[in-house]
């Protein structure tokens, strides 16, 4: 009678794991055909995308697909390189991927590239190429800027980016960013043409906070004729006194303009309507990458290369 139970459950055994496997192949196999239509709708847009053959991995905890060499370059000149990349589906949302990213990373631009360390980095994107997710933490982007925590979500033509402890050198430490926003034009093959179709992109709210400093931007952006950011906004300014002290301290400002600007902010500072500490609203144009706040200079914008 024992043989007889202990074969009965071998058989058991056996069917589960043949169901299993079944399952994990045409799971895997789906993933394959996915990846393969993202990939043609992709270039067909004006995207390079290269990568390894990819290896079926994950069984029996998980249906995945490891891809090597993974680089994607944007019709705009920016890109990605990935050493090692494992493609699975979404858990939450079987219309979505996951891609989450292993070894060596390097962000590509125009002008050359900047290599990326992190502690994890994945990224969800609509199989329908409508739009996804970057998720990070620990980010370090070059010699640029550190990141603790970032969250990118791309749908359609609106942005929503929310970050937390951002260190960019030479510049003060943010709490938070969280950025909303819009284009009117999604990506073209080039800045140009991005801009002769009217390309543009409202910033709906940008928000910075350091310590008791909270700057709200909005703003709308375009390109000019040299392919340069223009615009206009308002710059919503709370603890202005705080905010030149940052400033000072990371050497954008003369410490012996900081006393001057301290009370011009005094001065203008106002009560909102809706109550709370003052607040300094100043309008913003950026023309000819001069930066001005109330007509007054602030700074000149570093010449962008997009060959």
């Amino acid at each position: 009678m024992a043989k007889k139970w202990w074969a009965a459950f071998a058989l058991v055994l056996m069917l589960a794991a043949g169901g299993a496997y079944y399952v994990w192949q045409e799971t895997t196999s789906r993933l394959e055909v996915e990846l393969a239509r993202w990939t043609e709708a992709r270039r067909a847009e004006g995207w390079r995308i290269v990568h390894a053959a990819p290896v079926r991995t994950g069984f029996p905890l998980s249906a995945a697909l490891r891809v090597d060499n993974l680089r994607l370059d944007a019709p705009t000149g920016f890109g990605w390189q990935s050493e090692h990349a494992t493609l699975a589906l979404f858990p939450q949302d079987p219309r979505q991927l996951r891609l989450t990213f292993d070894g060596a990373q390097t962000l590509t631009h125009p002008r050359g590239s900047l290599p990326i360390s992190k502690r994890e980095l994945s990224m969800r994107f609509r199989l329908d190429g409508q739009g996804g997710t970057l998720e990070g933490e620990g980010l370090r982007i070059g010699n640029a800027v550190e990141i603790n925590r970032i969250s990118a979500e791309l749908f359609g033509a609106a942005i929503n980016i929310r970050a937390d402890q951002v260190a960019p050198t030479g510049y003060p430490r943010l709490d938070t960013i969280h950025l909303t926003g819009r284009a009117t034009h999604p990506p073209a093959a080039t800045a140009a043409a991005w801009r002769d179709s009217g390309g543009a992109i409202s910033v709906e709210r940008a928000e910075f906070r350091s310590g008791d400093v909270i700057a709200v931007l909005t703003a709308t952006i375009t390109l000019d004729a040299a392919l340069q950011p223009e615009g206009r906004g308002i710059l919503a300014l709370t603890g202005g006194q705080e905010a030149v002290t940052l400033l000072a301290n990371a050497g954008l400002i003369p410490p012996n303009l900081a006393p001057t600007l301290r009370t011009v902010l005094g001065l203008a500072a106002r009560v909102p309507p809706e109550g709370g500490p003052p607040r300094v609203d100043a309008p913003l144009e950026l023309r000819n990458r001069r930066l001005t706040a109330a007509r007054l200079p602030v700074g000149v914008l570093p010449m962008l290369d997009w060959r």
